[in-house]
């Protein structure tokens, strides 16, 4: 593993986040707020920390308010795997598995955050992040079993975009630390091929990659977009750069979904309502890419409230916000939005966070979980670790969860099977 090196002027940093805000509702009351011993982060989003603390991260590092999120570490109790002999074994635990859920090995890499995770079909592959974020690992579930990959061609990116392009992992982002004659805004990509475990720089593009991009693959080419500039796309095998229409709202938080024919894109936009923080509003709008017209067409705005996320079901958007209300919006249907009922979790202050496995939605909210089914339009809650707060890749058989990525931490992947 790569550690500092001598010339990096600066690093950086941390933002602790109060997990006790309030955003109008007593977090501090909810049963996901008295826990010790967790692997995972909080992911807490009270309306006044998160824009208080950007604000602050902004002043020390001279990134804009708003540009990064940066979470609470918890440490778990009990000592922490020798990364050198962990291979194919269970790692001692502090919480019990849940029914339908299994430990997986932990793996070879120091903690860090915003490091870019990418499912090639049989491996998690983790790269990048703060600290030490230079280093790369993969991981088999089959096997339960990591491999350290080889060392990348870039230095860390943080929270890059990342896409899997059928044989090379891709990621594109800012570097995590600076060195000397570099500029913040400076953008670099590399694929990764893990058959031959090798690597290549990508071609200079026309984005300058940040933390709020926006990465839905195509099955042909990697579609991105920023908020500082226009949106592109890559053809990664022929090494040529498009440029596309820039998006056609600002954005401070966006999410994209490939629906076989467009990227639709929940966006939300966070803005200050006078001097104070407390008064911030969230303004959340819709819109689809056509990549083969280039050319956007707007969505009905969604009727959501505060943070918000939204999973392509194969069929419609579904989407749902901080206060767990839920819709859904068929893109080509001009009936608009529909509402469905609430996600059936407990509220917590906490960013909503979701994936899809498979014929399902999951949705993640600090230490619970939910699986919507589209066949019946209903959302179940599931057992679900309480020291867990993270969104999976899915495997094709079950969501894989990394969480080795946060200090303390004793195990290194949790593995969800959904119930039929």
């Amino acid at each position: 593993m790569t550690g500092r090196r001598p010339d990096e002027a600066e690093e950086l940093i941390a933002l602790p986040v109060d997990p006790g805000s309030p955003a109008g509702r007593a977090a501090a009351d909810s049963p996901a707020a008295d826990r010790t011993g967790l692997d995972r982060s909080s992911r807490t989003l009270g309306l006044g920390v998160l824009l208080v603390g950007l604000v602050f991260v902004g002043a020390l590092t001279g990134i804009d308010p708003g540009e990064r999120r940066r979470e609470a570490s918890f440490v778990a109790p009990g000592p922490t795997a020798d990364p050198a002999t962990v291979q194919g074994s269970s790692a001692g635990t502090d919480e019990p598995a849940p029914e339908g859920w299994r430990r997986g090995a932990p793996g070879p890499l120091r903690h860090r955050d915003f490091a870019a995770q990418v499912w090639t079909g049989t491996e998690l592959v983790v790269w990048g992040g703060d600290p030490e974020g230079d280093s790369g690992a993969a991981y088999d579930p089959k096997a339960d079993r990591w491999r350290v990959t080889a060392p990348a061609p870039i230095p860390a990116r943080c929270e890059p975009a990342a896409a899997w392009s059928g044989r090379e992992v891709l990621v594109l982002g800012r570097a995590c630390r600076l060195t000397p004659g570099q500029s913040r805004h400076d953008t670099a990509g590399a694929a990764y091929d893990p058959a031959t475990d090798r690597w290549r720089v990508l071609p200079e593009g026309p984005i300058t990659a940040g933390s709020t991009t926006m990465s839905v693959w195509t099955g042909g080419e990697w579609v991105i977009a920023d908020p500082a500039g226009p949106a592109a796309a890559l053809d990664p095998a022929g090494g040529r750069w498009r440029t596309l229409a820039p998006v056609p709202r600002p954005f401070t938080f966006v999410v994209g979904q490939w629906t076989g024919r467009e990227v639709v894109v929940l966006g939300t936009d966070v803005r200050e309502n006078g001097p104070s923080t407390a008064g911030a509003s969230f303004h959340h709008w819709a819109a689809a890419l056509d990549p083969v017209r280039n050319h956007w067409r707007a969505l009905p705005q969604p009727p959501l409230e505060l943070g918000a996320t939204a999973v392509w079901d194969g069929q419609r958007l579904i989407a749902w916000d901080q206060n767990l209300r839920t819709a859904a919006l068929d893109p080509d249907d001009r009936a608009g939005w529909r509402s469905l009922p609430d996600v059936p979790v407990t509220f917590v202050d906490c960013s909503p966070q979701g994936a899809r496995l498979g014929a399902l939605v999951f949705a993640e909210e600090c230490g619970q979980g939910a699986i919507f089914r589209p066949s019946t339009d209903r959302w179940e809650r599931i057992p679900h670790p309480q020291s867990l707060a993270e969104t999976p890749v899915w495997t094709g058989q079950e969501a894989l969860f990394w969480v080795g990525r946060f200090e303390g931490s004793a195990d290194g992947v949790w593995l969800y099977r959904p119930q039929r």
